[in-house]
């Protein structure tokens, strides 16, 4: 593995084979598994959340099962083989803590499809995603104190249920 530092804290890293790069998947994905609390792992599908991500607030609407086969299927039409591999793999992703939907921001107001893992999620209600598409996807300082709040309080609760085992 070859890690390039590329200035403002971006990182590349490169790797000698396919194995070694899924070592460190694994291991990365096994370290945020780690640190994820309780209530991100509720994190589920039709969900709203919030994610920060080098300073940029981004909305995102996690997709049900049926949102995706909706959405990459023809109407009428049942999904193909592709298409249904496609969300079994979503499936599979979705337990080790990946939730595929669509994601806003001020960068991408239209959204762009991805996933991202639990442990950078936050679950909003459905009147924060509407206030913050209103608001051109910019986060508002009421909920950045109540995000913030609710965080903390649950790093709280984890580290008093740690002491207690």
């Amino acid at each position: 593995m070859k890690e390039q530092n590329l200035g403002r804290g971006h990182h590349i890293i490169g790797f000698d084979s396919m194995e070694e790069m899924l070592r460190y998947m694994a291991t990365q994905e096994q370290a945020a598994t780690e640190v994820t609390l309780p209530e991100q792992w509720e994190i589920g599908w039709g969900d709203r959340v919030h994610r920060l991500v080098e300073g940029l607030s981004i909305f995102g609407h996690i997709y049900d099962p049926d949102e995706f086969l909706s959405i990459n299927t023809q109407p009428g039409q049942e999904p193909d083989e592709e298409i249904r591999a496609e969300l079994e793999d979503l499936r599979a992703a979705y337990q080790r803590g990946y939730r595929y939907g669509r994601w806003y921001s001020e960068v991408e107001p239209t959204g762009e499809y991805g996933s991202a893992h639990v442990v950078n999620l936050w679950r909003i209600t459905e009147e924060d995603f509407e206030v913050a598409r209103r608001n051109d996807w910019k986060l508002w300082p009421e909920l950045a104190l109540r995000l913030h709040s609710e965080i903390r309080a649950a790093h709280t609760r984890k580290e008093e249920d740690g002491e207690e085992e």
